[in-house]
């Protein structure tokens, strides 16, 4: 009962008479669209020598977007066909408050004559010339047939009833065909009602056609689509960077001045030039925080006018270690590192930042090793504290808000492997913590010889993190 419910409700259903006007409409609609581009073009091409007849080329060629988003306005609306808008233009004859120039305009003219888009919409056109009377017939159908199938099935009962006279000169031999006529109609009723709503059912499946072409030609094309994606990928990379350099820049620095008040408020009474000492480091470092969060959010708005800071190398080491101790940790380096690529050392710096911030954050009172060197094959950076000294408190206000968000080990994690490295991040023996990196020179890392063990070189043990280059 479902399935003879649905054949027959597609007679009265408001889509399917959406679809009928769409199609009642296809072929004027059809018949303007294909005269006004056709004769634009000839006669554009026939003044061509002239002159005028690029200035009718380059009118037509620029109609063709706005009557695209008429027909796809009418598709979506009248087929709920779906069609996504296609990107907008991305060339002016001028820009605002500017004259125009002789070369605008010819670049203006050559994006416009190359606009997919345009050329695409005039491909729907001139399909819509051989759509347009294949759907009109179609639609009529599915109005007329309906109209004249019930009109003959009344007009057959009417006069089995009696309620209609046939009247002619053979009124006898009329009335008799009437009779067989009106007979065989009301025996084949069942044949007749299938046939009521068989045309609906083909316009439906024409319109869908119609729609599914519309959304094939009227929507973006596959570099459109391609650029679009491409676009919302970069969208997404830059808002983890600002992420990651938020989390970098801004924590670290929030850290600071957590630890440096922390030691301020326990000398307070006894050592106030500390503690005078401490207050102006952490005024300082917010305003540097605060210089770093309105840089960015330029950035994000795209109205960052003023040059920016460089990002910071290995050769900022030193400045980030003297801000540690200021702030009273515990940090003993050894800077062994030679000159090393731009990438290179500016992720190095990166992972020291992160990882002295996490043994501030989570060690406290902890001493803090930090070992950076030139390997044959590599640059190397090794941060390791140990346990969290007893009773001192620890840095509850900056811990995440819910365990196990792990942002900036994942970020360590993630800078050594886009850049082709390898990284040990965990717990040592001893209660304390590691970060070990190893970031390439060349094309790749060298595995550990056969044989080789993890041995000297203080905290730094290289062949423990080369043991996971190729898993």
């Amino acid at each position: 009962m479902t399935l003879i419910r649905r054949y027959f409700a597609v007679t009265w259903h408001a889509r399917t008479w959406r679809e009928v006007t769409y199609l009642l409409l296809g072929l004027p609609v059809a018949i303007v669209w294909f005269t006004y581009t056709v004769s634009m073009y000839l006669t554009g091409v026939a003044l061509v020598i002239v002159w005028v007849g690029v200035v009718i080329v380059a009118l037509v060629q620029w109609t063709l977007r706005p009557i695209g988003d008429f027909e796809r306005g009418t598709a979506n609306a009248l087929l709920h066909a779906g069609i996504d808008e296609p990107p907008p233009r991305r060339y002016r004859l001028r820009e605002p408050g500017k004259v125009p120039t002789l070369e605008g305009t010819g670049n203006w003219g050559y994006a416009l004559l190359y606009d997919a888009q345009g050329w695409r919409t005039l491909a729907w056109l001139m399909m819509r010339i051989v759509l347009g009377p294949v759907g009109f017939v179609l639609a009529l159908c599915a109005i007329v047939v309906p109209v004249a199938l019930t009109g003959a099935w009344v007009a057959a009962l009417a006069h089995t009833v009696g309620l209609t006279v046939v009247q002619g000169s053979d009124e006898q031999a009329a009335r008799a065909v009437a009779d067989t006529v009106a007979f065989w109609i009301l025996v084949g009723t069942p044949v007749v009602a299938l046939a009521v709503p068989m045309f609906a059912w083909v316009t439906h499946y024409y319109a869908s056609l119609v729609a599914l072409l519309a959304r094939a030609v009227l929507g973006p094309g596959g570099s459109a689509r391609i650029a679009e994606a491409t676009e919302r990928a970069e969208l997404a990379e830059t808002q983890v960077r600002v992420d990651q350099e938020l989390h970098d820049s801004i924590g670290h620095m929030i850290t600071m001045n957590i630890v440096q008040a922390g030691a301020g408020a326990h000398v307070f009474d006894a050592d106030p030039d500390f503690a005078r000492q401490a207050l102006r480091n952490i005024e300082e470092r917010g305003r540097v925080a605060m210089g770093e969060l309105d840089r960015i959010i330029a950035a994000i708005r795209g109205d960052d006018a003023q040059s920016r800071a460089p990002v910071p190398t290995l050769e900022d080491l030193p400045g980030l270690v003297d801000q540690a101790r200021s702030a009273g940790l515990d940090v003993e380096t050894r800077l062994e590192a030679e000159p090393t690529p731009a990438a290179l050392s500016r992720a190095a710096y990166a992972v020291v930042r992160e990882s002295v911030t996490n043994a501030a954050k989570h060690a406290p009172g902890a001493s803090i090793h930090l070992h950076v060197t030139t390997l044959d094959d590599a640059l190397a950076v090794c941060v390791r504290n140990g346990p969290a000294t007893p009773g001192e408190a620890p840095l509850t206000g900056l811990r995440p808000a819910h365990a196990g968000i792990g942002r900036g080990v994942a970020g360590i994690r993630d800078r050594a492997a886009l850049l082709g490295g390898v990284s040990v991040i965990g717990p040592c023996p001893d209660g304390g913590y590691e970060v070990m990196v190893l970031l390439p020179l060349g094309m790749a890392l060298a595995a550990p010889a056969d044989g080789a063990h993890a041995g000297g070189e203080g905290c730094c043990q290289w062949n423990r993190a080369r043991a996971r280059v190729g898993a």
